[in-house]
């Protein structure tokens, strides 16, 4: 049976399997529309007449995909349709350079469940109260290539700000090394309100390397600084020469300070093989990236690299961008290629990198 990519004179095939297929949670004829025409989804389709369907949605910059949804007309259902566009979207994952699917699957689902774990699928959280109707879920990973373990007890918290990634990853970290530190909205305000740079290029400014580091020396860590050059972050892009004095101020107030507090600013290209070694030596690492590989923005933004094996880095991205329709947990462990990572850590025209290494 042929498997095409949706098109637009598919919706009302695609509506009538999806009302078919489900009480609650349905995709309508605007969303299928939505998901035809993006350039991070792939809407599969299993017959001339369709006969059951398969959305993946892609992370940008990343090498992981989310199965958004799959779903057989229930006249068709038996014919092991489910098994072959499952195996379908994860070669044309593959083909994209992504080797990692995850998936929700409802708890009371059984025989969806037992078909996303024959296929290798394994649960790796709980999702209470995940659906419309209440009912709780569970998320699935595969990995496209061979089998990883995740983390237990890996910490993530979503910014809840545009502007709070740096402090955001900070707690994360902190967290990972103290368990009895508490992670709350109004401590990531009061990092931001530590660490920022009064402004930006546009909007409220960030979170300066050199200021994130004196929050984290403020609450017991250890701090150096890998750097690419000692010059102003992120001044580059702003025009304004009064904004610019400002923050030219607060970084030499900021310098005097991890001067003072025995912080340790080294001048050094950021590569992938520093960025290994630290994380060898059990430091923990928040990574200046441009999202550019992420969302076109160009915008500096912090995460939190917390691994890395022969083919990837892992990160606790704190951006979750829920108009992409992402979870939270799609942020969490995020593999990404070194190839990619080695792109993403250079920010702006004079590709500036920083790294802050944080060590009990």
């Amino acid at each position: 049976m042929t498997i095409h990519r949706a098109t637009l004179s598919d919706i009302p095939a695609l509506v009538a399997i999806e009302d078919g297929a489900f009480s609650g949670d349905r995709l309508n004829g605007k969303r299928f529309k939505h998901f035809i025409r993006s350039e991070h989804s792939q809407l599969w389709c299993l017959g001339d007449t369709v006969k059951a369907y398969a959305l993946v949605l892609y992370h940008r910059g990343t090498s992981l995909a989310r199965l958004y949804s799959i779903a057989v007309d229930p006249a068709h259902r038996g014919q092991g349709l489910a098994k072959q566009l499952l195996a379908w979207a994860e070669d044309h994952a593959v083909q994209r350079g992504v080797f990692f699917m995850r998936l929700e699957v409802r708890q009371d689902n059984l025989g969806a469940l037992q078909l996303y774990q024959q296929q290798g699928y394994r649960v790796i959280k709980a999702l209470d109260d995940y659906y419309e109707d209440h009912a709780s879920g569970w998320r699935l990973e595969k990995h496209l290539s061979s089998g990883r373990k995740l983390p237990e007890g890996l910490p993530f918290y979503a910014q809840s700000t545009p502007f709070t990634c740096g402090p955001a990853a900070l707690m994360m970290a902190l967290n990972s090394v103290r368990k009895d530190y508490q992670i709350t909205r109004l401590e990531e305000l009061t990092l931001w309100r530590e660490a920022t740079t009064i402004y930006l290029t546009t909007g409220h400014g960030g979170c300066s390397p050199q200021g994130l580091s004196l929050a984290a020396v403020k609450r017991g860590m250890q701090v150096r600084l890998l750097l690419s050059d000692l010059s102003v972050p992120f001044i580059d892009g702003v025009r304004s020469e009064h904004k610019r004095e400002v923050m030219t101020l607060v970084n030499n107030a900021f310098n005097d300070e991890c001067a003072a507090n025995g912080v340790e600013q080294i001048v050094s290209p950021l590569s992938i093989e520093l960025l290994a070694e630290a994380l060898a030596q059990g430091d923990k690492v928040l990574l200046l990236i441009s999202t550019y590989r992420l969302n076109r923005n160009k915008a500096p933004h912090w995460v939190w690299l917390v691994g890395m094996d022969d083919a990837f880095a892992y990160i606790n991205d704190p951006d979750v961008d829920y108009d992409l329709d992402q979870a939270a947990t799609d942020n969490v462990f995020v593999p990404v290629s070194h190839e990619n990572l080695a792109a993403m850590i250079q920010y702006g025209r004079r590709r500036y990198t920083a790294a802050v290494i944080l060590t009990e």
